[in-house]
Formats: C-alpha cells, sequence, structure tokens
C-alpha cells in the first residue's frame, strides 16, 4: 500500500468513526425563554494586584514567623505578593550591604538591627520615610515610644526605618526556684553568679528528670552573643547612663575594650558557662528560649520575648518567671586609667 492510498483510507476510517460515533440528530425544539445568569460577578481589582515585595530578615521564628504571617494577611487584603527571604542573623547584615552596594537591589524591604543603619544611611541605600510618616496617619507614629523614635529610627532628624518591636535585655528568674532556695533576684553580677551557682550546687531537676541549669545564656559565635557580653559590660563601663558609651571613650574615641572592667566582664561571662547547660557556647536564643520553657533554666538574659513565652500553653515556667533590670556593680571603669574603682554616691 502506497502513502496516497493509505491517507485516502484514513481519512475514510476517521469520517466513518464519526460518523459512527455522532448521535442521532435531535427534533427541534421550541425556544426557551433566556434564564438569568448564576454566574457571580468578578471581584474588582485589589489594590496592588500585580506588584510583588521582596523582604529580608534572619532565618528562627522570632522576626521571619511573624512576616510571612502578615505578609499572607496582606497578600489577601491588597493582592500583592509578599516573598519573605532569610539568611542566618550572621550573614545578614553582609547580604543586605553587598545587595545594595552591587547595585543588585534585591530586596524592596529589609529588617535588621538598628546600630547598623548608619552604614546603610550614609551611601544613600534607604529611602528617607519622613515625609511619609508625617502624612500616614494610621501609622500611629506618636503610639511608638520617644526612644525608639528618636535611635531605632531616626539619624540627623530624618526618618528612616519603622521599628517593628522596642525592647532591652533583662535578667529573667525562676521564682519558685528563688524561693525554695532563699535566694533574691540578682542587684549586682556578683550577685548573679552566687544565684547560678547555688542552683547548679543543688543538681535541681524538672518534673520529667532533665537537669535545671544555673544560668542559660546563648553563646553562640557569629550569632547574637555579642549582646550578652556587652550588657554584662555595661555595668563595668557605664557610670552614668548610655549617653556615656559602650564601645568608644566619647572624647578620645578610644575603644573601651582593653581595660580592666571588660576584662572584668569577660570573667563573669566565662564563669557563668560552668553553670550553664553543656553546649552552651554553642546556643542561640532560639535554643535558650526552649530551656527556659522546658524549665531548665534558673537565670536567663534575653529581650522581652520570655515574659511572653513563658505563659504560653505547654510553658513550664508558667507562673514561675520574674524579671530584673540587668544587675550592675559595685565597681565601674576609671575612663582615664582604665583601671577598675569602687564606686561613690558622685
Amino acid at each position: 500500500m502506497n502513502l496516497k492510498q493509505f491517507a485516502s483510507l484514513a481519512a475514510l476510517g476517521a469520517l466513518v468513526l464519526a460518523a459512527c460515533a455522532a448521535p442521532p440528530a435531535a427534533p427541534a425544539q421550541p425556544a426557551q425563554p433566556a434564564q438569568p445568569s448564576e454566574q457571580k460577578p468578578a471581584e474588582p481589582a485589589k489594590k496592588f494586584a500585580g506588584i510583588t515585595v521582596n523582604a529580608i530578615t534572619f532565618s528562627g521564628p522570632q522576626i521571619a514567623e511573624p512576616m510571612q504571617r502578615r505578609g499572607k494577611e496582606f497578600s489577601e487584603m491588597t493582592g500583592a505578593t509578599i516573598n519573605v527571604v532569610t539568611v542566618p542573623f550572621a550573614d545578614l547584615y553582609q547580604k543586605i550591604l553587598n545587595d545594595f552596594a552591587t547595585g543588585t537591589n534585591s530586596y524592596d524591604v529589609v529588617v535588621f538591627a538598628p546600630q547598623w543603619m548608619v552604614d546603610y544611611i550614609e551611601p544613600g541605600y534607604l529611602e528617607d520615610l519622613t515625609d511619609r510618616v508625617k502624612a500616614d496617619a494610621d501609622l500611629q507614629w506618636e503610639d511608638i515610644g520617644l526612644f525608639f523614635r528618636d535611635f531605632s529610627a531616626t539619624y540627623n532628624g530624618r526618618i528612616y526605618t519603622i521599628p517593628l518591636d522596642g525592647d532591652f535585655q533583662m535578667v529573667y528568674y525562676r521564682t519558685d526556684i528563688a524561693k525554695e532556695l532563699g535566694l533574691q533576684p540578682p542587684k549586682t553580677w556578683d550577685d548573679y553568679i552566687a544565684f547560678a551557682k547555688a542552683v547548679s550546687e543543688k543538681k535541681l531537676t524538672t518534673d520529667d528528670g532533665k537537669p535545671v541549669y544555673g544560668s542559660c545564656i546563648a553563646k553562640k559565635k557569629a550569632a547574637q552573643s555579642y549582646w550578652m557580653i556587652t550588657s554584662i559590660a555595661s555595668a563595668f563601663i557605664q557610670s552614668q547612663g548610655t549617653g556615656q558609651g559602650a564601645f568608644f571613650d566619647l572624647e578620645t574615641f578610644k575603644p573601651l575594650y582593653n581595660n580592666e572592667a571588660f576584662a572584668r566582664a569577660l570573667e563573669i561571662y566565662k564563669e557563668t558557662t560552668q553553670y550553664g547547660p553543656p553546649d552552651e557556647i554553642n546556643l542561640d536564643v532560639g535554643d535558650t528560649r526552649s530551656l527556659w520553657t522546658a524549665g531548665q533554666c534558673a537565670l536567663t538574659i534575653d529581650w522581652g520575648d520570655i515574659g511572653t513565652l513563658a505563659i504560653e500553653e505547654g510553658s513550664k515556667a508558667k507562673d514561675k518567671t520574674g524579671a530584673v533590670i540587668l544587675p550592675g556593680s559595685k565597681q565601674v571603669l576609671d575612663r582615664k586609667t582604665g583601671k577598675l574603682v569602687d564606686c561613690t554616691p558622685e
């Protein structure tokens, strides 16, 4: 059979099949009146439909989870697509800076620690939000604490960031353990050491047999441990409040690290490790928070997160969590000599 004959047979077969498969023609029916359409009217286009916003922050539930949750809600309300990119905290500063400096501009929104702000503002990477903030009554700018409006959001009198939270580090302690052992909340870092040591020596355990540590401090390298050592050192370096600065002498700009005050802070930081979890130097804040809610810590340094986590369902520290301001010291740095001297009423 040649191709021409095959083509003719194939065409004939198709027609036959079509003819065989076709149903007999139905008798003509009288025209029916048109029925009203049941189709719902199309929803009006949402305000930001088609717009994509890329945001970056650090990995972990503290910031990323609320951003992802609220981003989804915002998308449903406005039609915009919100992408939240996360990187390890240790990489966040440089990741943002590299993206800006190379002109890649992968991110429309960046969420970062406020002390990095100047490094992004001076080269012109961040938008000046001053006029936008003043024009947006819904933002309720005056409802944000003055310190955070001025320190975390403003540079040279102009607004460049919107604070997402405002918190300070403090010491949390287990009220039930303090009562059981006759201990007082620590007022100085020496008190903190004594409290942690007393708990450690008692070898307390949780109801399910896990050890209770005298102190739990996030000390993971290249993470957020630098906040912890700064909180300890500030008690020895500053005697007149935060206006003195904690990193440099404001008159000479000499670093405030090579002195007896910072050395003492490092000694305390090191000693607390004796009363903490075996792998404390590898723990980040998420880890120490989990230990706290598991009932395994008698003391910790943290921001306000512990307060809310402690009362969540399943927390073993519920109704057992107390908080005090960061401990102080009976000695402070003499910035002229670099020595520790006793505090006086003056």
